[in-house]
């Protein structure tokens, strides 16, 4: 499942970054060669680089690529180590239902009804990349919690 779900985020991501290199010569082309310049690429390329940050955070975190500060931790035990990691995720999934799921639910109920000036798309669809970014975190910060109980339990029984 997991394999799948990576290669989804690294298949999105690799296309909305060739759409957003393709929208940006577009819109220099169109600034400066024809002198009329695009109306809609601006705005779908900050759309788009709003979506692509959320996932691609989200497939960071996945891969254990993100930003941390270890100094607490490589001072504790192994198992103490798990047990930081463990409480860490939890944090991570709490923050993920609190402020992402029901605060970008609460955003996208607000947003019923408007639509994006230049595109035409709704702009629930716009601020639903906080609700798939979270299901996302949370995915991932569970696999991480079930590895490290695993990895427990199997050090308990060597």
């Amino acid at each position: 499942m997991r394999k799948i779900i990576d290669k989804v985020i690294e298949v999105l991501c690799t296309i909305i970054m060739g759409v957003m290199v393709v929208a940006v010569c577009w819109q220099v082309f169109t600034r400066f060669v024809l002198k009329n310049p695009s109306t809609v690429t601006e705005e779908m390329l900050r759309y788009l680089l709003v979506w692509t940050t959320m996932v691609g955070a989200a497939y960071a975190y996945g891969r254990r690529k993100h930003l941390s500060i270890g100094v607490v931790a490589k001072k504790l035990p192994p198992a103490g180590q798990k047990l930081l990691d463990i409480g860490v995720q939890a944090i991570v999934i709490l923050f993920c239902i609190v402020v992402m799921i029901l605060g970008g639910s609460r955003l996208v109920n607000t947003a019923q009804g408007q639509i994006s000036a230049a595109l035409g798309i709704p702009m629930p669809y716009i601020y639903a990349c906080l609700i798939v970014a979270a299901i996302l975190f949370i995915f991932y910060a569970a696999l991480f919690i079930l590895e490290d109980i695993k990895e427990m339990k199997t050090e308990r029984s060597a």
